[in-house]
């Protein structure tokens, strides 16, 4: 069994997406409105050989990614850790940690916060029985309720490297919005701060397209980049202490940079094709090296319509010489949007 979590509201986002991932394996669906995560059991004696695994890096709505997953039944709440030590036990592997934690929705929240005590017996309890050593994948210990429980496993190298799937980011001093989190969160999940020391550094510059108040203009001036502020909206006071932004009152799809640029953002409210022509056109044209930018998603069918605009950019691309990569990530910090980014190799 596999166990993915996503934010509540997008699980039949989550589940379309990943029935596309697994065309020609065989089982079933699980999920509900509301509950923040979504199950996967393999039909027994299913047509390949190993349980289907999916890249966690390719799913756009999938928080964490758990496999061999058991669900556990707790029939007397109080025995639950007892029941859980002896699961794992049985599950003959040994882990390298135990992230106790729960699907982001309003009940499982609740019931976890209420068993943070239950954090520290666990550990010891699961070292007592051999289960935890120096090396190995990580155990998941995810409270669904007060009467069950999954056990499952995650590769750090195939999931996300946060409990939950959510990152503890501190609000940047002096920004002017909340928005400067999200980029943030990108900067983290696609590219990461090692990558980051040379790609994003003092020296290089970067448009900030629709960038009023300021919060990604801020980000990135924090990291010594040059920033041009695009929007004709009102940059923060804040932000432009910095000396490191400049701000253009200018419509943001009629901008054009006077010399290319090492990187371009985007958090323009449109439609999401027409964002994603927009920073198609900025790669193709060599306009910028690389660019994360934000889809603001319809009500319904937000799984089409990630397609479709990833459809839009490879479209594009296809006729640009030289490669590129493209992801799309729901991140935490995001809500009815969805982050892309995209990269001239």
């Amino acid at each position: 069994m596999l166990l993915f979590y996503c934010r509540a509201g997008f699980e039949v986002d989550c589940a379309a997406e990943l029935s596309a991932a697994a065309a020609g394996a065989h089982g079933r669906w699980e999920h509900k409105v509301g509950e923040a995560h979504v199950l996967w059991h393999p039909a027994a004696g299913g047509g390949r050989k190993r349980e289907w695994t999916p890249d966690f890096a390719e799913l756009a709505f999938t928080r964490q990614l758990l496999t061999h997953a058991r669900l556990l039944d707790v029939p007397v709440p109080a025995e639950r850790l007892a029941v859980i030590v002896a699961a794992a036990k049985q599950l003959g592997r040994r882990f390298s940690t135990v992230w106790l934690e729960a699907p982001d929705a309003d009940g499982p929240r609740q019931l976890l916060a209420g068993t943070r005590g239950l954090a520290a017996p666990l550990q010891e309890g699961l070292r007592e029985a051999g289960v935890i050593a120096s090396r190995g994948p990580r155990l998941h210990v995810s409270l669904l309720d007060r009467h069950r429980v999954v056990l499952g496993a995650s590769d750090p190298d195939n999931s996300s490297p946060w409990p939950m799937g959510i990152p503890r980011l501190r609000f940047p001093a002096g920004a002017p919005s909340r928005s400067g989190l999200k980029l943030l969160e990108a900067l983290m999940l696609f590219i990461g701060e090692d990558e980051l020391l040379g790609r994003m550094r003092a020296g290089r510059v970067a448009i900030d397209l629709g960038a009023a108040p300021g919060g990604w203009s801020q980000v990135l001036a924090s990291r010594g980049v040059r920033v041009v502020a695009v929007d004709n909206g009102s940059i923060a006071p804040e932000v432009m202490q910095t000396q490191l932004v400049e701000h253009r009152r200018e419509d943001a799809f009629r901008f054009r940079p006077e010399l290319p640029v090492d990187w371009m953002v985007c958090d323009v409210v449109a439609a999401p094709a027409r964002i994603a022509a927009l920073v198609a056109q900025w790669v193709a044209r060599r306009w910028c090296r690389e660019t994360i930018f934000n889809l603001k998603l319809p009500n319904k069918e937000r799984w089409r319509e990630v397609q479709r605009c990833h459809g839009v950019i490879e479209r594009t691309l296809a006729a640009a010489e030289g490669d590129h990569m493209l992801r799309f990530k729901h991140l935490y910090h995001d809500r009815d949007e969805i982050t892309g980014h995209l990269r001239r190799l």
